[in-house]
């Protein structure tokens, strides 16, 4: 689930390592104001490549961390972020990051890992507080002619948001039995979850199919 605290940083991980510290600041700065912002590795040594970047996000408002949980999945130059709030609420020094990256404990506090859409899938944040709404694109369903995802809250967090996008409502399911659908819809992925459900006033009889995974 989503950490929702008094914590003002986030990690920002699998960052690309030629991305700068100014575009991190460009990025995460357009959700709220930055108070201090690391990007680590500092130093850049030909001799030992880095294989990917970190990057921590002090904000003054602590509101702003539950907005920046959303740009997980963001893909920024060829990779999909993946942001979690630090909920010891300090940006650790350089050593402490790269020792937790390299023991791969890069989510301290946190035992479970958090479900990730996946990486062709882009969410965005899309228009002005507080009429924000995250926006999700999916290559595959564009070629494949299927309209958009419909935008939801801003305010969701990481792991509903995979939850919606992975859940189908199908109309008119008439006098179908749940073990049919199930037979159906099982030809195309395991169905994680299934429900009945009707509308006041509206006579057609429909169905929430939860996939286990978005693809």
């Amino acid at each position: 689930k989503m950490v929702s605290s008094s914590t003002r940083v986030i990690q920002v991980t699998n960052i690309a390592p030629q991305a700068t510290k100014d575009q991190m600041q460009t990025l995460f700065g357009y959700l709220g104001k930055i108070d201090d912002i690391r990007l680590y590795p500092t130093i850049r040594d030909v001799s030992c490549p880095v294989q990917s970047r970190i990057c921590y996000v002090k904000y003054y408002d602590a509101a702003t961390v539950n907005v920046a949980q959303h740009m997980t999945n963001t893909v920024f130059i060829d990779r999909a972020l993946i942001v979690i709030p630090m909920q010891s609420g300090e940006i650790p020094d350089e050593h402490k990051a790269l020792e937790m990256s390299s023991n791969g404990t890069l989510v301290p506090g946190l035992n479970s890992v958090e479900p990730r859409l996946p990486a062709h899938v882009v969410n965005s944040l899309e228009g002005v507080p507080p009429n924000q709404v995250i926006q999700t694109y999916d290559p595959k369903m564009a070629a494949a002619g299927l309209p958009p995802y419909p935008p939801i809250p801003a305010l969701y967090d990481a792991r509903k948001i995979e939850e919606i996008r992975r859940t189908l409502m199908i109309g008119n399911i008439g006098e179908l039995t749940h073990q049919q659908v199930l037979d159906h819809f099982g030809q195309a992925g395991e169905v994680a979850y299934l429900r009945f459900c009707e509308r006041e006033g509206d006579s057609i009889k429909y169905a929430l199919i939860e996939m286990a995974d978005q693809e």
